[in-house]
């Protein structure tokens, strides 16, 4: 198999998502690193406001959540003016979050990536900046885990594995 990203028949945007420390930007930042696709890590433009709740290991609102994917919704579609190819990544917990970037943002595709509770926990533990495992925890409960038809990037195997499993879900011979 191919170690050459081939995303020719993939929609021009990609939505990666899941839990926090799964490696959605890592996942992005691989499928940035071909073929020109710009890469938009959403929680970059996190509110102050969310920022001190995650700093205070609480979940969001239900009103801020839904504030940021209006917000998300909105840069995406301003992003497809000036660049033919996206990829976004955020943590997307609630099913009706990851309906309305859908219903809001034409040819996309939702991306389930994963990986174990250890790996996930020892990826958190080792991060600088960002959600702590203690926050992590906190909201874990409240994530809606995708039926069986969405594609699942399962990350625990490196670049090599990540580029075989899109590859696969964008091979033209499907």
């Amino acid at each position: 198999m191919s170690h050459r990203l081939q995303l020719a028949h993939a929609p021009s945007v990609l939505f990666l998502f899941g839990l926090s420390g799964a490696g959605k930007s890592y996942v992005g930042d691989v499928i940035g690193a071909h073929d020109d696709w710009f890469v938009y890590h959403a929680d970059d433009d996190l509110t102050d406001e969310m920022r001190e709740v995650i700093g205070a290991n609480k979940p969001f609102t239900d009103e801020m959540r839904d504030d940021f994917f209006i917000r998300i919704s909105q840069k995406v579609n301003h992003f497809r003016t000036l660049y033919p190819r996206i990829v976004v990544t955020q943590g997307a917990y609630k099913k009706q979050h990851r309906d309305f970037l859908r219903q809001n943002i034409a040819d996309i595709d939702m991306i389930y990536v994963t990986a174990t509770d250890s790996l996930i926990h020892q990826r958190l533990e080792y991060r600088i900046n960002g959600i702590s495992n203690k926050s992590a925890d906190a909201i874990k409960h409240i994530f809606e885990a995708p039926d069986h038809t969405v594609k699942t990037i399962f990350n625990y195997e490196g670049k090599t594995f990540i580029i075989e499993q899109l590859n696969r879900f964008y091979n033209s011979n499907q």
